[in-house]
């Protein structure tokens, strides 16, 4: 059996690399003839394997599908105001007066929907408090389920897919337009039903409880998994001590409430004296009753409860699955090791929600218990052996003890605090060392101060916090006092915790930066020690591996010295622009995208977890073309988080070391880079970009800004300019809007390749119809963020004799040396780095 689910479990991962997903229809039959050669022994592991990979793919074409199965038209859903009607289905997120929560259609333009489905909005000002359960007739404004496209950050395209949303938008609260005839309504925002869900009411009255609490947010984290009171400071502690998990809502926390209340009834059953307070017709009744089950049945039901008051997310119910199969398999009888259970639970968990595959926390689950168990099996019987004797296992077993009783008891209470010290101990430094390189890989940093964080805080939290938490939920309904005092009491130990994990926060060691690649290099070197640990490889074996990996990370480094190869890189950063250039282990940037009223920023977003990934410290350098939020937003979020050896711009508020002015030229890690455009440091026009040229000799990229055709036309009169524009990269001028990108101006560039920087379904329509058509009447291969996520360009070129000096240039621009070969390879984000059907 272990084989079979093992087969399921290995294909189900191998149909995420499929890059589209075919008709629903064959999808069907597929499905359908590998259920019937699952009967057949000789075919029976790839008719499992061919029904793993077309269950999750079914999953994927149902969403996609969603919209389509409702009538509604995909191409006209951002065009115009709709009227829906439905319920909202979280608690409310409130950030900046404005609320953000999921709202579940049942009604779209006055006909009922043939299935429901959820969307994600925003409601600037709300009339009326947004509370979970009420029903709201709404006015929206919808595009389908997108999200930014870059290496190293958050992909939330794959996250609502995850989620099961299907569109995000926002409530229109004033608007001209009207509603269609048919649907006979005024449009405007009505609440429909005001009756509140229990969970929405519980949290609403824990939050009175811990109004003005400085943890209070964490205590509502821990009770209802909602963490959206939670500040820049508590993530910052929380990342830098690898301690998130203890706030989110998980199989650690079911865990725990699910032991706690077994612990809890059983202690209760073994204390009520039943033969004084029942009859003896009630004591035989209860004699017959097997009251083992009863402690089994109220953990299963309080569990239960925890998940439904954390929202049922997807997190607590596949704990709340294991939990179950665990209670059903032993109420059974039936003996099931570890791993056949992680298995099968893993296989009902894909069969109900097929697109948890696509969830982080899915993954850490998995890995924290392969962990666990494989560390628990290794290392079990060579930690309890040395402590238990024989005097202590038959204290253990209850038998007979000799006249010495207080004496050995001593021995055996402390022969098993000694075993769970132990045990608590080996577990945490193997999840510690085991989980650091995937902890790492969620914000690039690494954790060093893990260990001595969880090592405290994961057993009082467990014994003391969380309990507390649940308790005083529980009370909320009946006794205010209760719940204030279990309240208190779970404050009072969290703040304890909390002193803890901001003294290791604060110190210099505890976080330390951390590249993708180094990231790859841990988990390399950890695969190894693995091996050697667990599988007892030979020393022979263990110093061969060992030599392998330092001799090829030992070639890695040497070979990264200073290279003619660069790349630059065009992020998907929506409506704006963000230009990253690399060469020599060293970064440049020009614009810095946008920055919007509500916190999010295109830095923290998009080019913060680019340079994070490719292991950057600090930025040599910042170009800002001009002023506009597009283009000049993100600025102070990278300030404020990376170091910045220069920020060149002509707007004085940006606070720039120099000016941008036409005419001015230096030279970067051997690219020269020069300024064409403008003529006097004003930077508060689309026409006052500062329009650059980077050059490695052979190669050239031409970065304009916004510049309009008016503008175009007046570089194009400069003597000598016409030259200076030809250029094989071209960033389209002002997003590919009809003001630019004149025929003239293409003339002059006659670039390769050109890259539209755009918003997804922006409301200017960049790039336009008409500008598009003229880049293409000109040949010239065309890319857009939207279609394609980040755009990187990688330049190489080999040469003969000494190496190229681009500053070494004759009259004609032509350089020194003599280029043998050089070629521009392009790679985009959805096409090349990650072309599978979740993401794109």
């Amino acid at each position: 059996m272990e084989w079979w689910l093992l087969t399921f479990f290995f294909s189900a991962i191998l149909s995420l690399f499929i890059p589209i997903v075919p008709e629903f229809s064959l999808l069907l039959i597929i499905l359908l003839v590998s259920l019937i050669f699952i009967f057949i022994g000789k075919f029976r592991f790839m008719a499992i394997a061919l029904f793993a990979v077309v269950w999750i793919l079914i999953a994927g074409s149902q969403y996609q599908d969603t919209l389509a199965q409702n009538n509604i038209k995909l191409d006209q859903l951002h065009k115009k105001v709709h009227l829906i009607q439905g319920e909202v289905s979280n608690i409310v997120h409130i950030k900046s007066g404005s609320s953000r929560f999921n709202f579940l259609v049942s009604h779209w333009q006055g006909r009922k929907v043939n299935e429901k489905f959820k969307v994600r909005l925003t409601w600037k000002a709300p009339d009326k408090p947004l509370l979970q359960g009420q029903k709201w007739q709404l006015a929206v404004k919808l595009k389908p389920a997108h999200g930014l496209a870059n290496i190293g950050g958050f992909n939330y395209q794959v996250w609502l897919r995850q989620q099961q949303i299907v569109a995000t938008g926002y409530v229109k609260t004033k608007t001209k337009t009207k509603i269609k005839a048919e649907t006979q309504t005024k449009k405007q925002n009505i609440l429909l039903h005001q009756q509140i869900s229990w969970r929405q009411y519980l949290y609403q009255k824990l939050s009175v409880v811990l109004a003005d609490k400085p943890l209070g947010a964490l205590i509502l984290a821990l009770g209802f998994g909602e963490r959206g009171e939670l500040t820049r400071e508590h993530w910052r502690v929380l990342s830098a001590t690898a301690t998130q998990h203890l706030i989110a809502i998980s199989g650690l926390h079911i865990g725990i409430v699910a032991f706690a209340s077994l612990i809890f009834i059983r202690t209760v059953i073994r204390l009520l004296p039943l033969s004084s307070l029942l009859s003896t017709p009630w004591q035989l009744k209860l004699m017959q009753i097997n009251l083992s089950y009863a402690p089994i049945l109220c953990s299963g039901v309080m569990a239960w409860y925890y998940a439904y008051l954390a929202g049922f997310s997807i997190p607590t119910l596949r704990a709340l699955v294991m939990l179950l199969l665990f209670w059903s398999l032993k109420m059974m009888h039936l003996k099931v090791t570890l791993l056949p259970w992680l298995l099968l639970a893993v296989l009902i968990i894909l069969l109900v929600w097929p697109l948890s595959l696509l969830s982080a926390s899915f993954w850490l689950s998995i890995s924290a218990l392969v962990i666990i168990f494989s560390t628990f099996s290794r290392f079990s019987m060579r930690t309890i052996a040395p402590v238990l004797t024989r005097d202590k296992i038959s204290l253990l077993t209850l038998e007979p003890l000799p006249e010495t009783r207080l004496k050995k008891q001593w021995h055996g209470v402390k022969a098993r605090v000694l075993l769970w010290l132990k045990t608590l101990l080996v577990m945490q430094l193997a999840l510690t060392i085991a989980m650091l390189p995937i902890a790492a890989s969620l914000n690039y940093q690494l954790p060093l101060a893990a260990f001595f964080a969880n090592i405290v805080a994961v057993p009082l939290m467990s014994v003391t916090v969380i309990p507390l938490t649940l308790l005083a939920v529980i009370a909320l309904p009946f006794s205010l006092w209760l719940a204030h005092f279990f309240t208190d009491l779970a404050l009072l130990s969290l703040s304890y915790v909390w002193q803890w994990l901001l003294y290791l926060a604060s110190a210099e060691w505890a976080v330390f930066a951390i590249s993708y690649q180094q990231i790859q290099a841990m988990m390399v070197f950890f695969v190894i020690i693995a091996l050697a640990v667990f599988f007892r490889l030979t020393k022979a074996k263990f110093i061969a591996a060992l030599s392998l990996f330092i001799t090829a990370v030992g070639i890695d480094f040497f070979s990264a010295e200073q290279q003619q190869e660069w790349r630059l890189s065009v992020l998907d950063v929506g409506h704006g622009l963000a230009v990253v250039i690399e060469k020599n282990h060293h970064v440049f940037l020009y614009d810095t995208g946008a920055s919007y009223p509500s916190g999010f920023n295109m830095a923290d977003a998009a080019i913060l977890p680019y340079l994070k990934h490719q292991g950057y410290q600090a930025i040599d350098g910042v170009i800002i073309s001009h002023n506009d939020n597009d283009h000049a937003g993100g600025l102070r979020h990278l300030r404020a988080k990376m170091a910045i050896k220069r920020v060149i711009a002509n707007d004085l508020a940006l606070k720039p070391d120099r000016h941008c002015i036409s005419g001015q030229r230096f030279t970067w890690q051997g690219l020269v880079f020069e300024v064409l455009s403008p003529m006097q440091a004003d930077g508060d026009k689309n026409d006052d970009s500062c329009v650059v040229t980077i050059s490695d000799g052979f190669h050239r990229v031409l970065l304009p800004g916004d510049i309009s055709i008016k503008q175009e036309k007046r570089l194009l009169n400069v003597a000598g300019m016409a030259k200076k524009l030809s250029s094989d990269i071209l960033i389209a001028p002002h997003h590919g809007s009809k003001s630019s990108s004149s025929r003239g101006f293409l003339t002059a560039v006659m670039p390769r390749y050109v890259v539209f920087s755009t918003g997804y379904l922006n409301r200017w329509q960049m790039p336009s119809d008409e500008i598009m058509g003229r880049y293409n009447s000109f040949d010239i291969t065309t890319f857009n963020t939207v279609d394609e996520g980040m755009v990187t360009f990688k330049f190489s070129q080999t040469t003969g004799g000494a190496n190229i000096d681009p500053s070494a240039n004759d009259n004609k621009g032509n350089i020194a040396d003599t280029v043998i070969d050089a070629s521009v390879e392009v790679i985009s984000y959805r096409d090349d780095i990650r072309p599978y059907w979740f993401v794109n």
